[in-house]
């Protein structure tokens, strides 16, 4: 099911009228961005800060938040995104979302992306009435962060690599159609790196439409094979290990350019994409630390195995300190 159908390129000023019986989930500074367009007070209105499970139940359970709310509406970047898909999933209600920066394709999953332990699950399955794609908010944000939203598309590269390694390796179903119009979708990326570059309305309505199709694809094919490898698995290892999170979509795309150097897939095409974008992936490269990206390439193995992820590359021999050095410094270069 492509959620496009859902989404509406038009002013979230039309949620005014359906604020009053509404919690509004949102980050500061969206909801700060947002009050040139949002008039109307929300019935309730909840911060997004964590992900972490016991943080988003204490929320379901706080009677006075709930009082006369019929509906959850998002409004911010992915944590609030999926805050409110979370609650909404919890509390049977209707969900609306309005992404304030296209960060990462969670707008538009079914799905939410919780921590336990540190660790991340993708809980429950929502859909939404309606998914406002603003493009005047969605320009208010820093450009990095649209731009770095490219990170759930790069990571296919590497993810469709470690699909194909599964159906060779281990008899995994493999769909070649679908893998073909998942890589397509990198070719058109690129046709239009400058428009993301710039974050126009060319642009912003690129990146929806692709994560829209990518989306689809992955539903189409029962698991998130087409998008999702061994990139995103690096990432979870490094989250969990650091006890901190990154910004999603320039730290998956810092992953995806590792793995790819260490499939051998490519890296340079990866990277001279992801430069056209510009992603700045790099700032996550510094601010993580090689330390601790040579301790996430070199226990990644483990702990895709601990998590039953699903096979990549990255199970067939464990990557040395030496080969993730190697792999940080062609980052660098």
């Amino acid at each position: 099911m492509n959620p496009i159908r859902w989404v509406r390129f038009e002013s979230i000023a039309a949620l005014n009228p359906l604020l009053d019986d509404a919690l509004l989930v949102v980050d500061p500074q969206a909801w700060f961005a947002a009050r040139s367009w949002l008039t109307a007070n929300p019935r309730s209105l909840i911060r997004a800060e964590s992900l972490d499970e016991g943080v988003l139940d204490t929320m379901t359970t706080a009677d006075d938040a709930w009082r006369g709310v019929r509906r959850v509406i998002g409004l911010g970047g992915g944590t609030a995104i999926d805050t409110a898909k979370y609650l909404a999933w919890r509390k049977g209600l209707p969900l609306i979302l309005a992404p304030s920066a296209l960060t990462v394709d969670a707008p538009f999953t079914d799905s939410a992306a919780v921590r336990r332990a540190g660790r991340i699950h993708y809980l429950g399955r929502v859909f939404p009435e309606a998914i406002y794609i603003d493009v005047a908010l969605i320009q208010t944000a820093p450009a990095h962060l649209n731009r770095g939203g490219v990170g759930d598309l790069l990571s296919i590269h590497t993810a469709l690599y470690d699909w194909k390694r599964a159906h060779e390796r281990i008899g995994e179903p493999y769909d070649d159609p679908i893998a073909r119009q998942s890589a397509s979708i990198l070719q058109r990326l690129g046709d239009q790196a400058a428009d993301i570059y710039a974050v126009n309305k060319a642009g912003v309505r690129l990146l929806t439409e692709l994560f829209c199709e990518e989306v689809e694809l992955c539903s189409r094919a029962g698991s998130s094979r087409p998008e999702e490898g061994s990139e995103h698995h690096l990432l979870y290892t490094l989250e969990y290990q650091t006890g901190r999170t990154y910004l999603h979509g320039a730290a998956v795309t810092l992953c995806a350019l590792l793995a790819a150097y260490l499939q051998g897939n490519a890296p340079d095409a990866l990277r001279a994409l992801a430069d056209a974008c510009g992603v700045e992936y790099r700032a996550v490269l510094h601010e993580a630390g090689e330390e601790a990206l040579i301790a996430a390439l070199v226990s990644a193995r483990d702990y895709a195995l601990e998590e039953q992820l699903p096979y990549t590359f990255l199970m067939e021999k464990p990557i040395t300190p030496e080969k993730a050095h190697e792999a940080l410094q062609w980052v660098r270069s």
